[in-house]
């Protein structure tokens, strides 16, 4: 009886590995075919990173709810329809949308993983959990993940180099901010605030592959006042952070 029991959980530990592995590689690989709201860089990338997002929180669901309905579902029909696997598989998928009737638009996301996960159970049980049976179920998904994962990396578009310019643009893109002020391109301006003869000026300095330092420049003067106050940024294709400050802030910024 122990021993039963053990291969009883052993095999559902298993079939949840197998099920999410491969729900999460079919999810994933439906959310980017075809999308052309995504970005067309790095494809591959992403794909793991969604494929390892359903991963973590479908494993939890399926291996919580799923294997408590799959243990009661098979305790049941064994003893009252014991050779009807087809029964046992649909029941499954039955079961895995019963909570999403409602939202037709989501009912897939619960019968498909469910009707995959009786699938998978029947076979495991039909081999009587064979050592190879269980390593070739578990290296079906790895095998997939490779193959998705190098044919969307293949498919991506090659990304446009990151340059100065691209910098100093992400730099000023803010609202309501200081650097928003500034020129978006290397010229420079010169213009009156509050008084004050004003010229701004922005520049970038590469610190490493595809981020920059980039210096936001502001000269100020009205008769003897006059001062110089800088701005610092690191700069990379995907964030902007303050660096450091230097000189004088102007007046008209401290009212």
């Amino acid at each position: 009886m122990k021993d039963q029991v053990i291969k009883l959980i052993t095999r559902k530990v298993v079939t949840t590995l197998i099920t999410v592995m491969l729900f999460a590689l079919s999810f994933s690989s439906y959310g980017l075919i075809g999308n052309d709201s995504l970005s067309p860089y790095d494809r591959g990338e992403e794909f793991i990173g969604w494929a390892i997002l359903i991963f973590y929180y479908g494993g939890i669901i399926i291996f919580i709810y799923g294997t408590a309905v799959s243990i009661v579902l098979e305790l049941m029909l064994r003893k009252i329809l014991p050779k009807y696997n087809w029964l046992y598989i649909l029941l499954h998928g039955l079961f895995g949308g019963i909570f999403l009737f409602q939202d037709l638009d989501i009912l897939f996301l619960g019968i498909v993983p469910a009707f995959l996960y009786g699938l998978v159970d029947r076979w495991l049980y039909t081999q009587n959990m064979d050592g190879r049976h269980i390593k070739f179920g578990l290296l079906i998904p790895v095998a997939l993940t490779l193959i998705l994962w190098g044919s969307f990396s293949l498919s991506s578009e090659t990304r446009p180099p990151f340059t100065s310019e691209d910098a100093i643009e992400r730099a000023t893109s803010g609202e309501d901010t200081i650097s928003s002020n500034f020129p978006k391109d290397k010229k420079k301006w010169n213009g009156e605030i509050e008084g004050f003869q004003v010229s701004r000026k922005s520049s970038a300095r590469k610190r490493g592959d595809h981020e920059y330092i980039v210096t936001f420049t502001e000269s100020w003067e009205k008769g003897y006042l006059n001062g110089t106050y800088k701005i610092h940024y690191i700069v990379d294709r995907n964030t902007v952070s303050l660096h450091s400050e230097s000189g004088l802030v102007p007046p008209y910024y401290k009212k």
